[in-house]
């Protein structure tokens, strides 16, 4: 799915990849769905910046999670990178984003159903 970003969203979004740790969890939950513990043992950062960076990326839909259950009946949640690629262009001045992710089955059915309503996701 690809969406253009405003202004604002535009700044937050090159912010946010501008963050090592940013850049270290999405990596590495592009090859294998990750736990934050696990994270921790793959990143450059504390545990308190990994979980702020996860909700951060969570928030701009770059990442996806999942709950797991222990064997004990505890659960915890498993990353997984939901960006495709990112095209930056600059032009009068302006940064514009256009973000491609990579969604579900369901939510590319829905964007595709709702573009032939004439509806926007």
């Amino acid at each position: 799915m690809r969406m253009q970003q405003g202004g604002n969203t535009n700044n937050q979004l090159l912010t946010l990849l501008g963050d090592d740790a940013v850049r270290g969890i999405l990596a590495a939950t592009d090859k294998e769905p990750m736990s934050a513990q696990m994270l921790d043992e793959h990143c450059d950062a504390s545990l308190t910046t990994i979980y702020r960076r996860l909700e951060d990326l969570l928030e701009h839909q770059l990442l996806q999670v999942e709950t797991a259950v222990r064997s004990d009946g505890n659960h915890y949640g498993l990353y997984e990178a939901n960006l495709d690629h990112l095209n930056v262009t600059l032009e009068n001045g302006d940064f514009d984003v256009e973000l491609a992710r990579r969604d579900d089955a369901p939510d590319r059915f829905r964007g595709i159903w709702d573009a032939m309503q004439g509806r926007e996701k």
